[in-house]
């Protein structure tokens, strides 16, 4: 081993050790077709959502954007609307809302339940 291989291999060693906890990757191309057709067949989409931004399906409400006041007038939650700045309405305080879009509901927001909102949340 000459002078120079001798100290490139201990610099380089870590590298070609960790290169081997990388994730594998799909190359056959059958994961992603096949789960947007399952999701397709039943009604949905996929999108990128959330945390991760890995693709999940999403199934839209009938009635999603319908006014609500209470959970049960909507497929999915009524969510309260937020105020000009964006703030969300306190808990406890009358609160009108939205029905929810999809059965994938992230980023923060409240419920309305029986014309008031419920302590905000978060999903990510």
């Amino acid at each position: 081993m000459g002078i120079t291989a001798r100290f490139l291999f201990p610099a380089f060693l870590p590298a070609l050790l960790l290169g081997g906890c990388t994730p594998g990757v799909n190359l056959s191309g059958a994961g992603p077709s096949r789960e947007a057709s399952a999701c397709a067949r039943s009604g949905g989409f996929l999108d990128v959502r959330g945390r991760r931004q890995t693709p999940i399906c999403v199934h839209p409400y009938g009635d999603a954007g319908k006014a609500c006041t209470t959970g049960t007038d909507c497929e999915g939650k009524c969510i309260a609307g937020r105020s000009g700045d964006g703030a969300l309405p306190e808990a406890g305080t009358a609160a009108t809302g939205l029905c929810q879009a999809d059965d994938r509901l992230f980023g923060c927001y409240a419920e309305v339940e029986d014309g008031k909102a419920r302590p905000a949340l978060c999903v990510d």
